[in-house]
């Protein structure tokens, strides 16, 4: 068993405690998750290497290749490895250097500086690489160096890169995770610089360029990060965790050399690939929240700038057939075999009572609202953290569908034939809003955890209610009235004059 095998599954304990910290650290576009366990060692003899490349869904380019070097005489091997979501480098009593490079290509003895076609690592808003510190053991005083290195996809023959050599020259061994941070500042001019380390220290860095000039670091196209201990014979042991930016989103990029769908919504989040609807509208937007409301389409199918488009009825003829509708489809127009005083039919204005259940719907998506205005009020006076304009946005939004659909739904009247009662269901159009009103839901809910967090925090005696009284109880008394509602619907009757 290497040294390093021996230490990480001595350490179980504490490999668990960590990944559980790095379940909850900040997103970030991924190089590599360190999954699909691979191991690969040099021989025994001084001087040499070996290499061998691991496919992995979760690493860019769609794996990893290593390189192992054994650089002098002495005890042991160089040896990298990638277990338990970590990747590991350990060297015997020698000199050694442990490469891992990124580059799209299965051949791991060459590194193609081209490989990945060019991938924009700033696409989500990252400024930096994170690469997590979770164990050193500094032996005998003894640093090792961490090589970054970036090519530009421009210059197939990798003359032109950035590459920060970041001394790591401290023990470090705790219970959460030390992000290094490299700002992509640092990729652009050579030279010494510093970043932070633990404790509130700094390791020293130093930036050098290739012959034709510093990378682009939103066109790269490889990426190497080299465990150089040339100058360490003192066996050294060193441990990272997943390999990514500080941007806002979390997965590696797919074969499109991207971390969002076609409605930039971040691969890893759940609201991805959702899609567009008939009218060309995302279902989600960025950061998974929902589209504008009012880009639906009306009742006839058809899209707002289409012909014949009225939201949000639609065009119908007088027996309530759609004249127009979504492509493919032909809508015959009854208006000449649907006649009014030949079958006998008279169109019966609504009822009070019919009314009275326009009122109680618009009542319920109003309760919804103004809890969301009354939160947003607190979080505002308060001055708390936080752009609500979005949500704000689409809590009018769709309040206004539901209002407008349900006048549309109650005073349109309806068609009462043959001089004979019928019985009149108006439940499943008041059913067709329930996503709508999952909206309301949803946002008051979230409004009302914020503005408790932000309180929370600014030490603020909290005002907010809990209970029946707070916002799970006007989202219960709204779901309770809404079923009552459909329960009176289904019973309703109208007669003809």
């Amino acid at each position: 068993m290497t040294h390093l095998s021996r230490f990480l599954r001595q350490s179980s304990i504490l490999v668990a405690l960590i990944v559980a910290s790095l379940s909850s650290a900040a997103f970030g576009l991924t190089i590599d998750k360190f999954q699909d366990d691979c191991t690969l060692s040099s021989s025994s003899i001084a001087g040499s290497t070996r290499t061998g490349h691991f496919v992995s869904a979760k690493a860019l380019g769609g794996g990893r290749s290593f390189t192992a070097t054994k650089g002098g005489a002495g005890s042991g091997v160089s040896r990298l490895e990638v277990v338990d979501s970590t990747l590991g480098y350990t060297q015997g009593a020698h000199a050694g250097l442990g490469q891992v490079s990124w580059d799209g290509n299965s051949d791991p003895s060459t590194v193609t500086p081209n490989g990945l076609g060019g991938v924009d690592m700033s696409q989500d808003g990252g400024t930096s690489f994170r690469v997590g510190l979770q164990f050193f053991d500094f032996p005998f005083n003894s640093p090792i160096r961490l090589v970054l290195r970036v090519y530009d996809a421009a210059r197939a023959d990798g003359s032109k890169f950035s590459e920060i050599t970041v001394t790591i020259d401290q023990y470090y061994d705790a219970p959460d995770v030390f992000m290094i941070e490299i700002p992509f500042t640092l990729f652009s001019v050579a030279g010494a610089n510093t970043i932070a380390a633990p404790g509130g220290a700094s390791f020293s860095t130093i930036a050098t360029l290739g012959a034709n000039g510093a990378a682009n670091l939103r066109n790269v196209g490889a990426v190497t990060l080299t465990f150089n201990g040339m100058t360490n014979s003192k066996a050294p042991d060193v441990i990272l965790s997943a390999f990514k930016t500080n941007g806002r989103c979390s997965a590696v990029p797919n074969a499109d050399r991207t971390v969002f769908d076609s409605c930039s919504v971040c691969l890893d989040d759940g609201n991805a690939n959702k899609g567009l609807d008939r009218c060309g509208s995302c279902y989600y937007g960025p950061s998974g929240a929902s589209s504008v409301a009012t880009r639906l389409v009306d009742d006839c199918g058809v899209c707002p700038g289409e012909s014949h488009y009225s939201f949000s009825a639609g065009t119908k003829d007088i027996c309530g057939t759609c004249l127009r509708g979504p492509p493919s489809y032909v809508y015959k127009d009854r208006t000449s075999t649907c006649n009014v005083a030949v079958d006998g039919c008279v169109r019966v204005e609504p009822t009070k009572q019919i009314r009275s259940f326009e009122k109680q719907l618009i009542k319920k998506a109003d309760a919804l609202k103004q809890r969301f205005i009354d939160d947003s009020k607190r979080f505002t006076i308060k001055g708390c953290v936080g752009d609500i304009s979005l949500a704000d946005t689409l809590v009018g939004n769709t309040y206004e569908i539901i209002a407008s659909k349900g006048r549309e739904v109650f005073r349109r009247g309806v068609l009462v034939c043959s001089n004979s009662c019928i019985t009149v269901s108006f439940a499943d159009e008041v059913s067709r809003l329930t996503p709508q009103f999952n909206i309301l839901e949803r946002e008051a809910a979230r409004m009302a955890k914020r503005t408790k967090q932000c309180y929370r925090k600014l030490g603020v005696i909290n005002n907010i209610v809990n209970g029946r009284d707070g916002v799970s109880g006007t989202i219960a008394d709204v779901r309770s009235g809404l079923n009552n509602l459909i329960r009176e619907c289904r019973r309703s009757r109208v007669c003809p004059r």
